[in-house]
């Protein structure tokens, strides 16, 4: 086993280590204290895993791990670094590790620590090993993982008396998603009669009609776990209910699952001309998508709500991008992933902070912050204009991208309207900012001080959304190598 092998190893089994560890440890009286820096420990080795494999898909190589399973099935437990892959391993894991250290202030600490934070390990396992999955029944195993572990961290530590209805919503209709993303795997392995992506890429005989209906499964699927308008509806009360490290890693990292599976899936097993058709739809439903959730974080009063609603908008944009079907689209649709992970961990993080400060929620029972609070104030404002295309932040280098790319389609009305959807997430993110920083204090408002540790973990992210508006090169090269592993490289 070399040493690319060990590190595509450790991006799972560094967290999965440590949550194992967490539980055997629960029963002694100390776990409680030592369950944070062990996850930070096994979430920091996970990040450390993915950037150690930069040298060897830079030098052309492809890092796999395999072990048989259930061969007379043709069912293996294969791992596999790409290109593709890369982008989205990377935000679950750096975003899992903010989260981790965020609930060193936010969560409570008592008995039931170690659960906690073996769960949110849990949960990156589920996401990591979905987008590492070389086979399609492991990838299937490892997206019910997250779902599971997510909506058990809904359930126990949500909050409000609505906990369980929600996580049971939670679950529902995002399992229904799922369903319709397993039809279209198990009609994959049935016609190829394995399990195995390496030959599914090679390509499937299936009938045109049952190409069409296998793509649409996997997008309508796949945009479920997006959240895109209409089929948001888990999203806003998931978001709102969960506790905040949850909810950090529900927005900024497991949105990416729909995108990453339509990139893996329909865009990379079937030709461009089959993709083809559903451009216009997805083009159509994403700036539905930007549109409708920025006018409902516009009409939001609880804080944590508005900033869910902008989740559904801004998978719109991705969606777009997407759905151009171009080089400039597909290139600022994964750029978004990573932006948006950035800015929406920022955001949350930083409702957190007024949240814990204020004891409130109401957007109407908060304002003139920006004394009491200015690291927040600053924070927040940062992510705003992150949030609303401002350059130099990073947001509008994928922004340009997706626009670029809409423009250079036949459907310039689509790529017009796009841009109506950007006017109006510069309105709720600066009325956002405003409502809460600026003006009077409201009577009787008090703020307490907050933890460190969320304090400078949301610095640290309001300095990245900074850095990588200034230095995009990096990530930019990342991602645009991902292209030839889809449609067969044509270009």
């Amino acid at each position: 086993m070399d040493g690319s092998t060990i590190a595509l190893f450790m991006i799972l089994s560094a967290p999965l280590i440590a949550a194992v560890l967490l539980i055997a440890l629960s029963g002694r009286a100390k776990a409680r204290f030592w369950a944070g820096p062990i996850a930070t420990v096994g979430a920091l080795t996970s990040l450390i895993a993915v950037f150690a494999l930069l040298p060897a898909l830079y030098s052309g190589e492809t890092p796999t791990f395999s072990v048989a399973w259930m061969p007379m099935a043709g069912i293996a437990l294969r791992l596999r670094m790409d290109w593709l892959a890369l982008p989205f391993t990377l935000v679950e894991a750096a975003v899992t590790l903010i989260a981790v250290i965020y609930a060193l202030g936010y969560h409570h600490t008592d008995e039931r620590s170690p659960f906690f934070y073996a769960l949110l390990l849990l949960f990156q396992v589920g996401m990591s090993g979905t987008t590492l999955a070389d086979d399609t029944f492991l990838f299937y195993v490892f997206w019910e993982l997250m779902l599971i572990a997510s909506c058990l961290l809904i359930i126990v530590w949500g909050d409000g008396e609505q906990r369980g209805a929600v996580a049971f919503k939670y679950f529902v209709f995002t399992h229904l998603g799922s369903l319709l993303v397993l039809v279209g795997l198990i009609v994959l392995y049935n016609a190829a009669g394995t399990a195995d992506l390496a030959v599914l890429r090679q390509g499937v005989t299936l009938a045109p009609a049952m190409v069409n209906t296998i793509i649409a499964l996997f997008v309508i699927g796949f945009s479920v776990k997006m959240a895109v308008f209409p089929l948001h509806l888990w999203l806003p009360d998931a978001h709102t209910v969960a506790p905040m490290p949850v909810t950090i890693m529900l927005a900024a990292a497991m949105l990416s699952m729909g995108t990453y599976g339509i990139l893996r899936f329909p865009m990379s097993f079937f030709g461009l001309e089959a993709i083809r058709p559903f451009a216009l739809p997805m083009m159509i439903g994403g700036v539905i998508s930007e549109i409708y959730g920025a006018m409902m974080a516009l009409a939001e009063r609880d804080i944590k709500r508005i900033v869910a609603y902008s989740s559904v908008s801004q998978m719109g944009y991705i969606l777009m991008g997407l759905g151009t079907l171009n080089r400039q689209g597909l290139i600022g649709a994964t750029l978004h992933v990573i932006y948006h992970g950035i800015v929406k961990a920022l955001l949350f993080m930083c409702v957190g902070l007024v949240i814990q400060a204020t004891g409130r929620r109401r957007i109407d029972e908060l304002g003139g912050l920006g004394k009491s609070m200015p690291l927040a104030a600053v924070c927040t404002a940062i992510g705003a204009l992150t949030i609303a295309g401002a350059p130099p932040f990073c947001v509008f280098d994928s922004e340009w991208m997706i626009f670029t790319g809409a423009f250079a389609t036949e459907y310039l009305w689509l790529a017009m309207a796009t841009l109506f959807g950007s006017l109006l997430t510069v309105v709720y993110a600066l009325w956002l900012f405003g409502q809460l920083f600026l003006g009077r204090l409201p009577e009787g408002l008090r703020t307490e001080r907050v933890s460190r540790w969320m304090s400078w973990s949301t610095v640290f992210l309001a300095a990245l959304a900074l850095i990588e508006g200034l230095v995009p090169a990096p990530v930019f090269d990342w991602v645009s190598r991902q292209l030839p592993l889809l449609f067969g490289g044509v270009w």
